[in-house]
């Protein structure tokens, strides 16, 4: 038997992400994987800070991710769909379909289980891609609006009647891979705290640390930070990094494996499937550049960033465009 080394899914995603990673569809594609998910968790929250991200990895995270599934608003429909956290990700809906069907979705969701209790810690994390800065709003505030929406939405599912000290602990992590310069390479973290005006103290922490934002300021790739964190998450979204500078750096800075090994019988058979596999690939990405143009057309985003993200030509974008009924925004 032949020993043959292959990539592992997530090492496929970032050949596949490219320099896209930074766009929606990608990034959240990138964010469900097990291994960058316990990085996060480790590195944005108290709960799971003192312990490692391969214990988090085996312990903490054993229930199924929600991708762009579950409403925010309170009347507006739920999408059923639930992805494993394990499996390969093929498609996601896309934020324009949000936009247009008047709801707006968590792009990511999931619950996380503090060790060495039964009672998990219910987390979300949300991803905007914000290459403007100044969306309109502070994002802290559209933060905590999630938080709200996720404590009051416990009621029926976590506790019934006035049972209110079953409600779980809710985040809310927001990652930004281009802020503003002089707010780049930081994390902030805003959460609910006790102010004793008079008196002696008598809640417990638990009793009112029940939710919190954090956000997350990428920077430079090539500028190392203070932060394991940052430095993987820069990596990750880095537009100026190859794809096997990035594999090579998450697997010897960061142990997240990038390759594994497999046993094959034939090696003929092996070749033949390996072609099989590079073809459906390239298939695929053309599929998902498709995909994403038509998406980016719809949101009206410019032509050079559309060029940009797709890799189309001016011309070819235009024929998209036609076929969809809309014109190029210049």
């Amino acid at each position: 038997m032949t020993s043959i080394i292959r990539q592992t899914n997530l090492a496929q995603m970032i050949d596949l992400a490219a320099d896209r990673a930074r766009y929606d569809e990608c990034a959240k594609k990138l964010l469900t994987y097990k291994a960058v998910i316990a990085w996060i968790l480790k590195s944005c929250t108290k709960e799971f800070s003192q312990y490692s991200v391969n214990f988090i990895c085996d312990n903490c995270l054993k229930e199924n991710i929600e991708i762009s599934s579950r409403a925010v608003h309170q009347d507006h429909p739920d999408r059923s769909k639930l992805l494993d956290g394990n499996e390969q990700i093929d498609s996601l809906n896309s934020e324009a379909n949000a936009i247009k069907d008047q709801t707006v979705y968590y792009d990511i969701r999931f619950k996380a289980y503090i060790p060495n209790t039964e009672e998990p810690v219910q987390l979300i994390i949300n991803l905007e891609i914000q290459l403007n800065d100044t969306p309109g709003y502070p994002l802290v505030t559209r933060g905590f609006y999630y938080c709200a929406r996720m404590i009051s939405e416990q009621y029926g599912t976590i506790f019934t009647g006035e049972h209110y000290e079953k409600l779980q602990k809710v985040y809310s992590i927001w990652i930004c891979p281009d802020p503003a310069k002089k707010r780049r390479n930081g994390i902030f973290r805003y959460h609910t705290v006790q102010d004793t005006v008079l008196g002696k103290p008598y809640e417990t922490l638990g009793s009112y640390d029940l939710m919190e934002v954090v956000i997350v300021n990428l920077g430079d790739a090539d500028k190392e930070s203070d932060l394991e964190i940052l430095d993987l998450l820069n990596t990750l979204f880095s537009l100026s990094t190859s794809s096997e500078t990035k594999k090579k750096r998450l697997q010897k800075d960061f142990g997240i494996a990038m390759t594994e090994e497999f046993e094959s019988e034939v090696q003929d058979m092996c070749n033949l499937g390996k072609a099989l596999v590079e073809q459906g690939i390239e298939q695929g990405v053309e599929k998902k550049n498709l995909s994403l143009a038509k998406m980016m057309i719809k949101d009206k985003e410019s032509l050079d960033k559309i060029e940009k993200y797709t890799g189309f030509s001016a011309d070819k974008l235009k024929e998209i465009a036609a076929s969809i009924g809309t014109n190029l925004t210049a």
